[in-house]
Order: structure tokens, then sequence, then C-alpha cells
């Protein structure tokens, strides 16, 4: 494995979780190894985890390029164009210089080779693999920021530095979040004509006319199971027992949404804990075991 796979894997392991967690069902899943039931799969949920995957590859290499922590590339080398604004106007009486931006192009271009190439060209699954990684990389190109820093007397700003940065992936992660959520399913009709672009209609239409999916939009092949419930064929844990949380039901892992209507229960839970610690000069700590009693909701 690459430097740059290796940086991969332990830096962004747990942003692929953590940006999913207001997600209904992802509320729904013990452990982030319980992705798993989604990925090998073709659900709504598949396409929403590949293209958040292709997305998190892609903008932690640009940065990582930025930062200088990979031999392999290192600033884009586009940079930022002084001339003209985010809107195109041409900026009067202002010097610019161009700061190392982040190299999105490298990142995409990596991100392409690292996920795209594990897919057949043959095979109708893979093709939509394919292009919820494209959507996800699309996504964060949009999302694109310009960042500057100004240099002069007092903050005047007679010089600036100015370079194109990835956002915050929260930002990436909210937009696949809502693509997710109109995620198009492939149409029965369109499996065997050989088309190049992928049609698809939004969930809940049968009737409605096929269309061309755009470059953003998540495309998914089967009905997604219902998480609640344990399911051995798809993986699925289910999420009877499970700890939950009173209140509101907008919460991540609330119990209206976890329980999924079937109501939950109090318990009482005791452990022994630390408690009356005294320091002893030198150096020692006593402490009193004492017992500790929380109320739970599963």
């Amino acid at each position: 494995m690459g430097t740059s796979a290796v940086l991969i894997s332990k830096k962004y392991r747990f942003r692929l979780i953590s940006q999913t967690s207001g997600i209904e069902w992802m509320r729904m899943m013990r452990t982030g190894l319980d992705l798993e039931c989604c990925i090998d799969n073709r659900f709504r949920e598949t396409a929403f985890l590949y293209a958040l995957a292709s997305a998190g590859v892609a903008h932690a290499v640009a940065r990582a390029c930025a930062q200088g922590r990979l031999l392999s590339c290192g600033c884009d080398l586009l940079g930022y164009r002084t001339s003209q604004d985010t809107r195109g106007k041409v900026r009067p009486n202002k010097w610019e210089w161009s700061g190392c931006s982040h190299n999105l192009a490298f990142g995409l271009a990596f991100s392409h080779r690292f996920l795209d190439a594990r897919e057949s060209a043959d095979d109708l699954q893979s093709k939509i693999n394919v292009h919820n990684n494209q959507a996800g990389r699309a996504i964060l190109a949009s999302h694109m920021e310009v960042r500057c820093k100004c240099h002069g007397l007092s903050g005047s700003c007679q010089v600036r530095t100015c370079w194109r940065a990835t956002p915050d992936f929260r930002v990436v992660a909210s937009t696949i979040k809502r693509r997710y959520r109109n995620a198009l399913i492939v149409a029965q009709e369109e499996l065997n004509n050989g088309l190049s672009v992928l049609r698809g209609r939004p969930r809940g239409r049968r009737r409605s006319k096929a269309r061309p999916a755009s470059k953003t939009s998540l495309l998914f092949l089967e009905k997604s199971p219902s998480f609640c419930d344990a399911d051995p064929r798809a993986d699925s844990p289910g999420t009877s027992g499970r700890v939950c949380r009173t209140g509101r039901a907008s919460r991540a892992g609330a119990c209206a949404t976890l329980c999924c209507g079937r109501g939950h229960a109090l318990l009482r839970r005791s452990s022994l804990k630390p408690c009356n610690c005294t320091f002893h000069w030198c150096c020692r700590v006593d402490c009193d075991r004492c017992r500790d009693d929380k109320w739970v909701a599963v």
C-alpha cells in the first residue's frame, strides 16, 4: 500500500463514519464495521457510501499535497488566477500573490485510480458504483473555495495572497446527504439497452419517465431493507437491545427513531467508580469505591 493509501486509511476512516451520523439508517449500525452491510449491496445507502468515500479520498489527498505530506505531489500548479475574482470580474488596484492551492486535480485522479479501478466495465452494478464515485468527486469539486490573506500596514490589504482550498468536509457530506435523500433508482427497462448514460427515476414513481442521471445524482438498483429488524441476508444486526437517547426525535440515536416504533424500556445500570480521592505526599492517591447508578434507555 502506498503512502497516500496509508494516509487515507488512518486519517479518514473515522471521517466516513462521523459524517453519516445524522442519517436514520446509520444510527441503526452498532459500529463502523457494520458499514459492510451496505457497501457490498445495491441499496440507496450503498450509493451514499461510495460517493462519500470517493469525495473523502480526493479531499484527503488534495490537502495532503498542499501540506507537503506526500512525495508524489505538491501545491496545485495552476494555482489561483489572480486577475479575476470568484465571479470572473477583474479586480482593480490589487496586488495579489498566488498561495499554495490544494491540489484538487491530483486528489481527484488518485481517487479515480484508488476506487474506480476495481470495478468491472461490463457489470451494471460496477457502472453504478463508478457513477456514484464520480458524483462524490464532482460534488467536492463544486465546493472549492478561494481563500485570501491580506498583507500591508494596519491591515490595509494592499497585497493579498490567495489560494484555492477544499472546503470543510462536513459541507461536502451535507450535499451528498441531500443527494442521498433524492437518489434515483435505475430504470429496469433501461438495463439491457447498453446506454452510456445511466437513467433513473425518483423512488416511488414507477410510472414516471426515466431521465438521464446528472453528474451529481446518486443511483441505486434495489430497494433498501428495513434496518430495524435483524436480517442476516443483508448483514443487518437490527436495533433490538440498542441503547438510545430519550427526548427529541431529531437527536442522533433518539429512541423515537432507533426503536422503530417498538417503544423502549428504562434500565438501571450500576458500576463502581473511584471517588473521594486523596493525594498523599509523596506520591500516592487513595480513593474509595463508590457505586454509580445510571438509568439508560434500551
